[in-house]
């Protein structure tokens, strides 16, 4: 047994990261004021923390990201600010059947989210194409976060919720 799970455990982990080291795929969608932001072509420069989801299964973890986020890279008034300067984006996909609840859902984010967040949260309506193989999103219940050096290369993967040792590994890697 242990000869067979190992070389499933190695070519499981080899796929999970196998985007590391790879540009980000070309993303354009609007965020909640409504402007196009094209990932990563309008994040260069700064490092940048994508979490993307494309399932309604995947929130509560997405969720469980929101106030640590918040705290670390985006609490303008917080001492981190002197430390991080990090886009943050968080993408919402729609694409398949779940393009026919876009307009509905594009509503409620925008009546239930502050000014804080408009910014940083943008949603995509298309197909998938290859953009769940280029960035091995397997599980459409989980969240998938990525970390972007000012380049646009993709320089960490994890998905699933929060936990500290995540984001410390995040915290270290866009340290300015």
């Amino acid at each position: 047994m242990k000869k067979i799970l190992f070389p499933i455990l190695m070519i499981a982990t080899f796929f999970a990261k196998a985007q590391e080291g790879n540009p980000f795929p070309e993303l354009d969608a609007a965020n909640l004021n409504d402007q196009t932001v094209s990932i990563p072509s309008d994040t260069k420069g700064k490092f940048t923390l994508i979490g993307v989801a494309f399932s309604e299964d995947a929130q509560e973890d997405l969720y469980s990201w929101g106030a640590p986020v918040y705290d670390l890279f985006l609490d303008e008034n917080g001492l981190n600010a002197m430390v991080y300067d990090v886009n943050v984006q968080l993408v919402l996909l729609f694409t398949g059947v779940n393009k026919a609840a876009y307009n509905k859902a594009e509503k409620m984010i925008k009546e239930g989210t502050t000014d804080t967040y408009r910014d940083n949260i943008l949603l995509y309506k298309g197909e998938m194409g290859d953009l769940r193989d280029e960035l091995a999103m397997e599980d459409r219940k989980v969240p998938y976060l990525y970390v972007l050096d000012k380049e646009g290369t993709i320089i960490y993967t994890t998905s699933g919720r929060y936990t500290r040792k995540k984001m410390e590994e995040i915290s270290d890697l866009v340290e300015d």
